[in-house]
């Protein structure tokens, strides 16, 4: 995908930093209202990331933006609910046909990321790869905007910013806005080839164990990815070598049946470690700025909320700057109001999940999760 122009403008009304989900859904909606927005995306083009549960009740919100016609069987799984061990030694199974909306995806993210942005740029939205956000300065009530692109730093005006740059909240941490932390979780992911996968059900397979829990999923080309998910300090260093993580493998109930017996993984396959932890900005909007996705909350993965809540977000974050920009001050008051409740709900939600797992009473994992004052800890 080319850059939309050769050289930036000089103004632009928005200018989004980060590219992602949250970035271009907050695009494509300020662009359906008529906005000049423009998209800031460091990298060159969408990098590899662990599959993603897509679940059914974003099926109303992905036709309302139009997007259910970026995803179809010939590069995204249907997912047809969850199979997991949790609080109990027994697999149990939610299946999804029991919802108003029957099926979900298993997404391959990079695919529907790159054609995320491409749909963001049908509908008028300007993008610009390879150009790396360095500072931001409100003057005199707009925003002088300092890049690197094209290998010399470069500058441009804006009525207003967004960040949507995930979990390092580039513009956010210029912007000096401080930012809680719940816990200290991380996933490590393995991706293993099979040459066989018709045993394995289009489910979201998820296992509790006493240091942490598993998740599993299969992917389109034959892949099936898991994730270990543990706090930091309780991570061996051996998981992240390929032998030590097949090792835990074995130790699971659930997770080890998903591959053949002779199953051997490839030595040379690296583990991937990702920061999972809950977090929040003490406010996620400012003086003619908001941030949107994982830049202003940051779920758990047990919660599925992921991409789903990137791609809500930001839809309502391009109707609020929309808004606000066309003189409703309100507007960007709302987009905290509802973003604050959304997780806050998700926070009573996450408390509630983790005390269904009761079988390990003297795990740290599980009994920090299981304090009393869990929800104080991360977002006052």
């Amino acid at each position: 995908m080319e850059n939309y122009k050769h050289s930036l403008p000089e103004f632009t009304e928005v200018i989004i930093i980060g590219g992602g989900p949250a970035g271009a859904a907050t695009a494509l909606t300020l662009a359906a209202r008529g906005m000049d927005c423009l998209v800031v995306e460091s990298a060159s083009g969408v990098k590899a990331k662990i599959g993603e549960v897509l679940s059914p009740n974003m099926t109303p919100l992905l036709r309302q933006m139009g997007l259910d016609k970026l995803i179809n069987r010939s590069v995204h799984l249907p997912a047809y609910g969850n199979r997991f061990i949790w609080g109990s030694n027994q697999p149990f199974d939610k299946l999804f046909i029991t919802q108003t909306n029957r099926q979900g995806w298993h997404l391959d993210r990079r695919d529907f990321e790159q054609k995320l942005s491409q749909f963001a740029r049908k509908r008028g939205a300007k993008w610009f790869k390879n150009c790396k956000f360095l500072d931001a300065h409100d003057h005199q009530g707009e925003w002088q905007v300092s890049l690197h692109y094209q290998g010399q730093k470069q500058s441009i005006n804006a009525q207003f910013l967004v960040d949507a740059t995930g979990r390092g909240g580039r513009l956010t941490r210029r912007l000096g806005i401080p930012r809680n932390f719940g816990d200290r979780l991380l996933g490590l992911a393995g991706y293993f080839s099979l040459a066989k996968t018709e045993h394995i059900p289009h489910f979201t397979h998820i296992e509790a164990v006493p240091n942490g829990w598993w998740y599993a999923a299969l992917l389109t080309d034959k892949r099936l990815v898991t994730v270990f998910m543990t706090d930091a300090d309780l991570c061996h260093p051996s998981m992240q070598k390929i032998e030590g993580y097949w090792q835990k493998i074995q130790q699971t109930q659930l997770i080890k049946t998903l591959f053949p017996g002779d199953f051997l993984p490839p030595v040379d396959d690296g583990i991937r470690v990702k920061p999972a932890q809950t977090s929040c900005l003490i406010s996620p909007v400012g003086d003619n700025w908001l941030a949107v996705g994982d830049a202003a909350f940051a779920y758990d993965p047990i919660s599925s909320y992921g991409i789903g809540s990137a791609l809500g977000g930001g839809y309502y974050a391009g109707n609020a700057i929309a808004d606000y920009l066309n003189k409703r001050p309100e507007a960007l008051p709302a987009y905290q109001m509802v973003t604050e409740g959304a997780f806050a709900h998700y926070l009573s939600m996450l408390r509630y999940q983790y005390l269904q797992e009761q079988r390990w009473h003297n795990s740290l994992f599980w009994s920090r999760r299981h304090q009393d004052d869990v929800r104080i800890q991360v977002c006052v």
